[in-house]
């Protein structure tokens, strides 16, 4: 008699899952918020009373979902993890998806993206394509063109005051990422040098954009060896 297989769910999915439910709350809230006021007296009243109903169950979502996170699957220190470190035989894509995340999150918050969600196992996905394992910068920009066809990031809404535009935001996002993983940083405010590095792309936009757009990985390549070090 066989030994019942136990279910080991895929951790990078099953987060993904949880935010994409959480991601999907949220924007129901948002696209239904001004539409009591539209309605008569009677409808209007029911209306809203849904619309409490569903922030409440927006937010207790979001706080099941932080909770189970963090608390099941653990913290990721964002200082701790570098893109060299990384490229090791075989490599260590859970660990690069993980930190891709939390990276991304921030980069996108300094890019005006309000609403956005970031797939971790789409990140795992392109990191375990890329073949080079050489010199970092040439990892780089390898991986940045397979995380631009992995589509990791999907943004519903950027903000007027954005840098950069809707069509070049992934691009922007992606490359300020690795910008900042690329860094020396081993010790300092990591959200500042986030920072940094989504604001010195944002500067180089028009060059990393043509770069993108003409597949040029030698260009791009370059722009990682020669800003890498002043993030």
């Amino acid at each position: 008699m066989g030994v019942r297989p136990q279910f080991a769910p895929d951790a990078a999915q099953l987060k993904d899952a949880l935010r994409g439910l959480r991601y999907a709350l949220k924007r129901g809230c948002d696209a239904v918020q001004g539409t009591p006021t539209k309605l008569p007296p009677p409808a209007s009243k029911i209306a809203l009373t849904a619309l409490r109903e569903m922030g409440l169950l927006a937010r207790s979502v979001d706080q099941m979902v932080s909770s189970v996170v963090h608390t099941v699957f653990g913290e990721v220190t964002l200082g701790s993890h570098k893109l060299q470190d990384m490229m090791t035989p075989g490599g260590q894509s859970e660990e690069f998806s993980a930190v891709f995340y939390e990276t991304m999150k921030i980069v996108l918050s300094e890019l005006g993206a309000s609403r956005a969600l970031v797939s971790q196992s789409a990140g795992r996905k392109a990191f375990g394509q890329v073949t080079s394992r050489h010199a970092p910068e040439h990892f780089a920009a390898q991986l940045a063109f397979q995380l631009l066809r992995e589509e990791p990031i999907r943004i519903d809404y950027l903000d007027a005051h954005s840098p950069v535009s809707k069509e070049n935001v992934a691009q922007v996002a992606v490359f300020s990422v690795l910008l900042y993983l690329l860094s020396d940083r081993e010790n300092g405010d990591y959200a500042k040098m986030i920072q940094a590095a989504t604001n010195l792309t944002t500067a180089l936009q028009d060059e990393i954009s043509q770069a993108f757009r003409t597949q040029d990985r030698a260009k791009l390549s370059s722009l990682f060896a020669r800003y890498a070090a002043h993030v």
